[in-house]
């Protein structure tokens, strides 16, 4: 195989996993925004919970402001009804306590309701309360995991970068200048297997005779429609047993 040729192909694949890594790490922001969603539920729930049970305890002491407004007052008209003398007011009289005895009810009934309400609330707090806790112990895991793996993605890309400029140093200048703008044109995938006389890049035909000239890999030849660079990987049925390039 051209030994240019074959620099250019190493180097696809050395600029493939760099753009993989480069990928991966610009994922990870994200990939640990996802994980965080359940957190980020939990602790919305608890907030709306904690409001909830905000607005029963202000009703819940609104009531029993309204109770106590209710038996005093109850208290007042109980002490004057021996002051009454008159039938008719009496009667009246006795009238207007006991539909102050039936708010007074109605309002302890109220009250007893609020107060189961605010016991619920109280519970769901609690269990909201746990969920951030787990969900925390959950995101701090993973985070942990991702900080791993930016490290070692960094590391590794640190690495192929070193590789990459070994590789590059012994790329003639205007083959490597034609690799990179066909680069930059055909998103990260400049060189690229030829295959049944159909350019893997592009999956466009290639005529006949350059497919020849493509299946010998001695010379640089660009695809006539992707203007991607092409070999050709000799099938194992024809590959010689002791050879481990790409092709001839």
């Amino acid at each position: 195989m051209n030994e240019q040729l074959q620099l250019l192909i190493d180097l696809q694949k050395l600029d493939t996993l760099i753009l993989s890594s480069r990928m991966r790490i610009d994922a990870i922001p994200a990939a640990l925004s996802s994980h965080e969603a359940p957190l980020r539920n939990a602790e919305a729930a608890f907030e709306s919970q904690r409001q909830t049970y905000a607005a029963l305890e202000k009703r819940k002491k609104d009531k029993e402001s309204e109770i106590e407004e209710l038996r005093e007052k109850a208290k007042k008209l109980k002490q004057r009804t021996s002051e009454i003398k008159n039938n008719k007011e009496y009667q009246a009289h006795l009238k207007e306590i006991e539909k102050i005895e039936r708010d007074l009810k109605t309002a302890d009934d109220a009250l007893f309701s609020l107060m189961e309400s605010l016991e619920e609330s109280s519970r769901l707090l609690t269990e909201e309360t746990a969920r951030i806790a787990e969900e925390r112990v959950k995101v701090e895991a993973v985070r942990k995991d991702l900080e791993r793996e930016v490290l070692q993605r960094e590391q590794e890309l640190k690495g192929h970068k070193e590789q990459r400029k070994k590789l590059v140093s012994r790329i003639e200048g205007d083959l490597y200048t034609l690799y990179m703008n066909i680069m930059k044109a055909s998103r990260g995938l400049a060189v690229v297997e030829a295959k049944n006389e159909v350019c893997q890049g592009c999956n466009l035909h290639i005529p006949p005779q350059m497919f020849v000239e493509i299946k010998a890999n001695n010379e640089i030849v660009e695809c006539p429609q992707c203007r991607r660079i092409l070999y050709y990987v000799k099938p194992e049925a024809e590959a010689p047993d002791t050879t481990g390039t790409v092709g001839e």
